[in-house]
């Protein structure tokens, strides 16, 4: 019985000892299979972080998917087309500003004077006949468009001490030109130029002069510019 026994006890040291063999084993497994999901825990959570820092600079981040959608990159043909319309934007806003300035500041009294001349020797048949049509008025017979544009011109006051414009100008046409020259002044309750006289003097060899809009009375005095 005693060598039974023996056998027996030796038997359960045994098995006892594989079992905690065994047991170790699992333990090791069960430790190094955690600390492989926490390493890639931790590395989901780095390129979820990742993503969503590049999302707010060049995408968004899609919370349902969980991943990093980038925005479509602008094309050159886009970009263009931006651009265009900063610039039609920008020169709108100049017309504007030019619109604005031009009704602040109003036309130069000498150039309102000159068109409204233009206007009648345009509508007068003798001008027609001497000049021919069409009919185009400018300030100097320089070939300085600046010059050519600018009307020579005097502000006089009459007896009732009230502002008047005098203008001189060439006027021509298919046939020939002529020098004008023109005083008018605004009437007080319409605000109209109102001519005192009109005259056109036809140049060439058989020139001759024409009274647009007879002379009255002449003014008293002139005012510096």
């Amino acid at each position: 019985m005693s060598r039974v026994a023996r056998r027996a006890g030796a038997l359960k040291a045994i098995v006892r000892s594989r079992m905690e063999g065994i047991e170790r084993t699992t333990r090791a497994r069960a430790s190094s299979s955690a600390r492989a999901n926490d390493g890639k825990r931790a590395t989901s959570d780095e390129s979820r972080s990742q993503a969503i820092a590049s999302a707010t600079t060049s995408g968004r981040y899609d919370e349902i998917t969980d991943k990093w959608i980038p925005e479509k990159p602008v094309s050159a043909i886009e970009a263009g087309s931006y651009g265009v319309v900063g610039l039609i934007g920008l020169s709108v806003a100049a017309g504007a500003m030019w619109f604005g300035a031009n009704e602040l500041f109003g036309t130069p009294r000498e150039q309102a004077v000159f068109s409204r001349a233009m206007g009648k020797l345009e509508e007068d048949p003798r001008v027609r006949v001497a000049l021919g049509a069409p009919l185009t008025g400018y300030g100097s017979e320089s070939r300085s468009r600046s010059a050519r544009h600018r009307i020579a011109h005097q502000i006089v006051l009459d007896g009732r001490g009230r502002e008047r414009v005098r203008v001189q100008f060439y006027a021509r046409g298919s046939r020939g030109s002529a020098t004008v020259h023109a005083e008018a002044g605004t009437n007080e309750e319409t605000g109209e130029w109102e001519f005192s006289y009109i005259i056109a003097d036809v140049q060439g060899a058989h020139g001759t002069r024409i009274a647009v809009v007879s002379p009255q009375s002449q003014p008293q005095r002139l005012v510096a510019l």
